[in-house]
């Protein structure tokens, strides 16, 4: 059975950049008791063997300052990882997972993965955004341009933007003109669940058609991600579908609470919940 994590291989920032070179770091990469699920260290490459586009390499960004750190772009995330399969798996044109033809937007993009996969699955446009911090704005900007073809240079944009600010042009210009939002372990943070949702709806299409992909991992806690939820309905969106899923694909029921809240830690970081989510209509 096929494990998420040995999807990916890193280079090292110690080593060189020559194929031979590339290797898996054993300790994250291989799926033990411990999963790892956060991947890269500042100036490692990550590359993503996509069985669809071939290897995508990804360099991480080192951020400048604390605040920009404790934001965590810096990493790959499995849930980024499984969005990426998702989008590009063969059986994508069937399921809500499908870009072809949509306008998507990427929060909260990190390395860029999601986003640069979903241009390559046949995107009709990509907006790749995060946190306006100028080292992960330009590390995105790096990896897009060496992973996708000049040819669709113009059909992509990389795009600083703070959760709940809609006051400049890129808003203020994109107000409910996307088909598809992508958004990938951005619900660790409780403080910004009304900010994320908000922007959400701010740039989720007003046609029935759009809808959030949505995974994230349980590393900071399944209350958090719970209070996510509760809080995006809250504020005018609708789960259409949820499940969690493990590293080996292994799905099983969401649920706000496992084991009387006592979920063990380790156990836990196996597994993502997956959701789809729309505007209430």
């Amino acid at each position: 059975m096929s494990v998420l994590t040995d999807l990916l291989e890193i280079i090292s920032p110690d080593v060189d950049e020559e194929p031979e070179d590339i290797f898996a770091c054993a300790p994250g990469l291989i799926f033990t008791d411990d999963l790892r699920n956060h991947h890269g260290d500042p100036g490692s490459i990550l590359v993503y063997k996509s069985k669809k586009f071939g290897d995508i390499r990804l360099r991480t960004a080192n951020p400048n300052d604390e605040r920009e750190r404790q934001l965590f772009g810096q990493y790959l995330w499995n849930a980024g990882l499984k969005i990426a399969e998702l989008i590009s798996c063969p059986g994508a044109s069937r399921t809500p997972w499908n870009v072809n033809s949509e306008r998507v937007l990427e929060l909260g993009a990190g390395v860029g993965l999601s986003g640069i996969v979903a241009m390559l699955a046949g995107a009709q446009e990509v907006v790749i955004s995060d946190y306006p911090a100028p080292a992960v704005l330009k590390n995105i900007a790096l990896n897009a341009h060496e992973n996708i073809p000049n040819r669709l240079e113009s059909q992509y944009k990389i795009q600083g933007h703070e959760w709940g600010e809609f006051n400049d042009d890129f808003a203020l210009n994109n107000a409910h003109s996307f088909t598809k939002i992508i958004a990938a372990d951005c619900y660790w943070m409780p403080g910004q669940h009304e900010n994320l949702a908000q922007s959400m709806l701010h740039f989720l299409t007003m046609d029935p058609v759009g809808r959030i992909l949505v995974a994230a991992g349980f590393h900071t806690g399944r209350a958090k991600l719970a209070a996510f939820f509760d809080t995006a309905v809250d504020e005018g969106l609708a789960v259409e579908d949820i499940y969690e899923e493990d590293a080996n694909g292994v799905r099983r029921p969401w649920m706000k609470e496992r084991d009387g809240g006592r979920e063990d830690h380790t156990e836990r970081k196996k597994w993502l919940v997956m959701a789809i989510l729309s505007r209430k209509m």
